[in-house]
């Protein structure tokens, strides 16, 4: 079957990919067409995907181990859900930490505790056994 020229370089790939249509190797101009086309298509696949991300918090990023810990230590020591605010409270002035980051590291702590769930545990190294019993007294 012969190539056609198509100024759509999708449907070019989908013929081909159906099937319906057959490419030379020597054809050099269309494979060069398809490797732009997929790159661009990439880069703005990549765009929309690093926008919809948002940016990161480094706040968050900087004091990962410390929230990690205390929020660990708050599951494994069981801490009944009326004690948490007092304890993370307690946990973070242990750190020694900024002032001017204290609050927000709470905020970041609070809101981990509350969406902690199954599927999301072991990144602070929780088992599933030391979550139900935690979970229990809430």
């Amino acid at each position: 079957m012969p190539v056609k020229k198509k100024t759509n370089i999708e449907e070019l790939v989908l013929e081909i990919l159906a099937g319906k249509t057959e490419i030379s190797i020597h054809d050099v101009a269309l494979f060069r067409d398809l490797y732009l086309w997929a790159y661009k298509r990439s880069s703005q696949r990549y765009s929309a995907i690093q926008q919809s991300m948002g940016a990161p918090n480094l706040l968050k990023l900087k004091y990962r181990i410390i929230i990690h810990e205390i929020i660990r230590t708050i599951v494994l020591e069981k801490v009944a859900g009326s004690q948490v605010v007092g304890r993370i409270q307690n946990l973070i002035n242990a750190k020694d930490l900024p002032e001017e980051d204290v609050s927000e590291i709470f905020k970041v702590i609070e809101t981990e505790i509350m969406s902690l769930h199954d599927d999301n545990i072991a990144r602070f190294r929780i088992r599933p056994s030391e979550f139900q019993e935690w979970k229990i007294r809430q």
